[in-house]
């Protein structure tokens, strides 16, 4: 077989026997790890979207305490006795977002790093609700103490409050 006067790898490999040859490998393979990086930053793939689509997706701390409301007042107004009702829910905290951490340990000490996205936004790991704080509710049959008191257990079951944090009142008219 003739051999061209282009690249070849078979004297390549020859070129790469020795200490020099050590060096022209090394520097061969930085360049094609260069090349491959430039390449990757040329044709960037899609799979970050998906995760910044979840962190936009997240409810607000006025959306979920309208929702947590309605869906109470439709629950407890279908309860026996109960009638029209209308429920207030405070919360305590806002939503929480727990971001993904990246940890590099050395013998001495370690260090944690947030995980970035390609747009440079942080990898959203967890989000959490705000926490409920208390409850009232106004109904037609919260002036009876025996729905009161069922309209409280039901709210802490729900909710896991403790009952000193909800209230249940007889509503106007």
């Amino acid at each position: 077989m003739k051999e061209t006067e282009g690249f070849s790898i078979r004297l390549f490999a020859e070129k790469c026997k020795g200490k020099q040859g050590r060096t022209r490998l090394a520097a061969a393979v930085g360049l094609l790890a260069m090349l491959l990086i430039l390449l990757s930053e040329l044709f960037p793939q899609p799979s970050a979207a998906g995760s910044t689509q979840k962190a936009k997706s997240a409810q607000s701390s006025t959306e979920y305490q309208a929702q947590l409301e309605e869906r109470l007042e439709r629950l407890i107004s279908h309860m026996s006795g109960a009638g029209k009702t209308t429920v207030m829910v405070t919360l305590g905290t806002g939503e929480e977002v727990i971001y993904a951490l990246d940890t590099q340990s050395g013998d001495m000490q370690s260090q944690q790093t947030h995980v970035l996205l390609e747009d440079g936004s942080a990898l959203t790991e967890t989000v959490c609700v705000p926490q409920v704080c208390g409850v009232a509710v106004l109904c037609e049959g919260g002036g009876d103490v025996r729905i009161a008191a069922r309209i409280t257990e039901l709210v802490s079951a729900l909710l896991d409050l403790p009952s000193n944090h909800i209230c249940v009142e007889q509503r106007k008219g």
